[in-house]
């Protein structure tokens, strides 16, 4: 077997990945140079917003400064100290070196301006804490004069940055929408990129797919001489399309072998017929060759005639139901009857075999005539009592006695024929249950044979299992019970008989 290549599970698994880490590190960059973009313009006019707070802390010093000399408030002094602790950190943002930028220049102009200012400031609150008026409005007014200077400082610095960050926000800009082009454009190359790799994979696994459902359709419609076509690669595709031109061939040579051998059962199924058919014609031939069944009947006819004439009641009584039991016999072999004509035919069997016995046999039946009508295979119920006789009283000291009982139980039949001989054994029971000649062919002990046709006949007529039980009776003997299937409506109201 042939070592396969990457499963296209795999393939289209790197395919996946790969695009995906394409397009993440296109992102990735793109993120980071747009970022790097707003940041700078972001940081274009933060000078201005710093300015713009420090103006307006100091401001806002100013105010408390004055509330405070007026009202002495111990909340305007608070205010006071928390603009001031404002004010001095934003004095720490700003430059304090030797530079010669005149923006910078102008900021450490501020920064001692400042200190100047704070100092006046304190001077004037500690005059107001004495009580020293003159000094502390002298104070004020120092600090008045130079916050006027801080302020146009501070303004005339925030318009220079001002202007010259507004033609580097220009610039900015201008940089920032080149920016969103190229990374719309390096988006969409990638992606064309990434299409067209996917395209092709997919075009890889699914060209031979499709090749192979065109082949499967047409062995569909019946064309068995479609070969799957030839997968070069070492993947799943491959290994489907060889293992699908071995099915084919092997489905060939199969119909192949199914023809033949249709062919020859033809052959064997037409000689059997024929050995059929010669065999039958040369039953029939034998059996004409023994004796015609209307000669036997009308000579019993006649017989029995002879016999009344001469006044042999009995032996016409014997003649009759020896002429009705064989015609029986012979019109009901391959037709259903009805539990009413099998009682009969044992009627007429029980008779022939007292005639026989001397009347050595006591037979009693007890039927519900509701269930005469009930229809079940014929030859059914006699050789339950040939075998009572032949293997139950036949050879017992004193009177036989078969005991014949027809009753409902539930939706069923039940036939039961009870004997006071000697018994079955379980052994012998079990296997003719389980359908097995528990008698010998020989000599006259043929009643496993007739019981083995018994109840497979009643199997297949009612389609069920469970048709007879046997079972030795405690008292001495053997009672047989068979269940026959009682059609809907097929019971009437008559009354039962003894």
């Amino acid at each position: 077997m042939s070592k396969l290549g990457k499963p296209i599970r795999v393939k289209l698994t790197e395919v996946f990945l790969l695009v995906s880490a394409l397009v993440f590190a296109v992102n990735i960059y793109l993120f980071y140079i747009q970022n790097k973009a707003i940041r700078q313009i972001d940081g274009v006019y933060s000078h201005n917003i710093q300015l713009n707070d420090l103006s307006g802390a100091l401001g806002g010093m100013q105010d408390a400064l004055y509330q405070y000399l007026n009202t002495k408030s111990s909340d305007m002094m608070e205010s006071y100290y928390t603009y001031e602790q404002d004010y001095r950190e934003m004095m720490g943002q700003l430059n304090t070196g030797t530079v010669s930028e005149p923006d910078k220049l102008m900021e450490k102009n501020i920064y001692y301006m400042s200190e100047a200012y704070l100092e006046e400031a304190s001077q004037a609150i500690e005059a107001k804490r004495g009580r020293n008026v003159s000094r502390y409005n002298e104070g004020y007014g120092r600090a008045d004069e130079i916050y006027g200077y801080l302020q146009s400082c501070i303004h005339s610095t925030n318009n220079t940055v001002f202007l010259n960050n507004s033609h580097n926000y220009s610039l900015l800009r201008a940089k920032l929408g080149r920016m969103v082009w190229l990374s719309l454009a390096l988006l969409l190359a990638v992606m064309l990129l990434a299409v067209a790799w996917v395209v092709a994979m997919t075009g890889r696994v699914t060209k031979p797919l499709k090749e192979l459902a065109d082949a499967a359709n047409e062995i569909a419609r019946g064309n068995m001489e479609v070969d799957f076509p030839e997968v070069v690669t070492e993947d799943e595709i491959g290994t489907v399309s060889k293992a699908c031109n071995k099915m084919i061939e092997s489905i060939r040579v199969h119909i192949q072998e199914t023809k033949e051998n249709y062919e020859r059962e033809n052959k064997l199924v037409e000689k059997e017929l024929i050995m059929k058919n010669d065999l039958k014609e040369a039953q029939l031939k034998y059996l004409q060759a023994q004796i015609n069944p209307h000669f036997l009947f009308n000579s019993l006819n006649a017989g029995a005639q002879l016999a009344m004439m001469e006044g042999a009641e009995r032996a016409c009584v014997f003649i009759e139901n020896m002429a009705d039991f064989f015609r029986y016999n012979v019109r009901k072999t391959e037709q259903d009857a009805t539990l009413e004509e099998e009682l009969r035919l044992v009627d007429n069997y029980i008779y022939i075999l007292n005639v026989r016995f001397a009347g050595d046999i006591h037979y009693e039946s007890r039927v519900d005539r509701r269930l005469l009508h009930t229809p079940m295979p014929s030859m059914i119920i006699q050789p339950l009592i040939e075998n009572a006789v032949n293997h139950g009283i036949r050879e017992m000291e004193g009177a036989g006695r078969i005991c014949l009982s027809v009753y409902r139980k539930g939706d069923m039949a039940c036939i039961q024929v009870e004997d006071n001989g000697k018994g079955i054994d379980a052994q012998i029971a079990e296997k003719i249950l389980r359908g097995e000649s528990a008698h010998s062919e020989s000599g006259r002990d043929s009643a496993g044979i007739g019981m083995d046709n018994v109840i497979s006949r009643l199997r297949r007529y009612y389609d069920m299992e469970h048709v007879i039980d046997i079972k030795r009776r405690k008292e001495g003997g053997t009672e047989v019970a068979l269940y026959l299937k009682i059609p809907k409506g097929g019971t009437d109201d008559a009354d039962f008989n003894l």
